[in-house]
């Protein structure tokens, strides 16, 4: 059972929001545009699918000659009606904006491939370079606590509903979109998504991830049921609490220690702080866990 803290998370995550929300927002347009740039001139004028609503407006494109950028807008505003009844407006509300925007730079990034002529390039080099830059932009969207939907939805409702990992949700509908594009493109385009998908994983989890995938949290605060409460309730993770004592105060204390997706890491750190800005946290790169309680 938790006991319920005098201080209200759910209003202190808006009034976070309210605050921070001009600096996430500029930073969710910049990670947008540099994810539908690259994606334009590295991958889909090339006939690369790299998987996600992109990778599938290549096909419908390539199928049917619709527009990319309408299929994903179409695409995403149904799959933001799904989101909004399985998830709830919570989980949505972050989406809405992402919804309108994607396209939009999708079709702006169209004129990059007349402006920057790669025909000429090997194809490893367009791949390696691509993966580097889109990688780039789902980390700095990652950080602004933004989505630009599509099949994030999907994932995130196999996640609440089915216990399907978003991980391994991802791995599944992106490898059958790859396979799809292989079909229509030929094997050796699959080949150059593998890489290009591979090249961007690296630089969202190592670079604007940091360096693991999950961290360890160690917290000494004098309000361990406050952040335990938004571990437990707003993370949906657990934490060990453990009794100490200062070793220059002698005073008694309380340290918390939780995993976490990296992911998550930077939204819980700046949570925690406003919780209680005196607290001494420590956060530790973690490469395995094991069990749990």
């Amino acid at each position: 059972m938790i006991r319920k803290s005098d201080i209200d998370i759910n209003e202190l995550l808006l009034e976070l929001d309210r605050n921070n929300r001009m600096e996430r927002v500029a930073l969710f347009i910049w990670g947008v545009l540099l994810y539908s740039i690259s994606f334009t001139l590295f991958f889909s004028n090339n006939d690369i699918v790299t998987g996600g609503s992109a990778g599938l407006a290549n096909i419908v494109n390539e199928l049917c000659g619709m527009s990319m950028s309408l299929f994903i807008f179409l695409f995403s505003l149904l799959l933001l009606l799904i989101g909004y009844i399985a998830l709830g407006k919570d989980m949505m509300i972050k989406t809405v904006f992402g919804v309108v925007l994607f396209p939009i730079f999708m079709q702006f990034s169209l004129i990059f491939p007349s402006i920057i002529d790669l025909s000429n390039s090997s194809m490893f080099l367009i791949v390696f370079f691509g993966g580097i830059f889109m990688g780039l932009g789902n980390g700095i969207i990652i950080r602004s606590g933004y989505s630009i939907g599509g099949f994030q939805t999907i994932y995130q409702i196999l996640y609440k509903y089915f216990a399907i990992s978003i991980g391994n949700s991802t791995l599944v509908i992106n490898g059958i979109l790859v396979l799809m594009g292989g079909w229509m493109f030929g094997i050796t385009k699959v080949l150059y998504a593998i890489i290009g998908l591979y090249v961007a994983s690296v630089v969202t989890d190592k670079v604007m991830l940091e360096t693991s995938i999950t961290k360890t949290f160690f917290i000494v605060t004098e309000k361990s049921k406050e952040i335990n409460q938004y571990i437990v309730e707003n993370l949906g993770r657990s934490a060990t609490i453990m009794k100490a004592r200062g070793g220059y105060s002698n005073d008694s204390k309380r340290i918390l220690m939780c995993a976490m997706p990296t992911r998550d890491y930077f939204r819980a750190e700046e949570i925690m702080k406003t919780i209680d800005k005196d607290a001494f946290i420590l956060i530790l790169d973690t490469y395995e866990v094991y069990g749990g309680v």
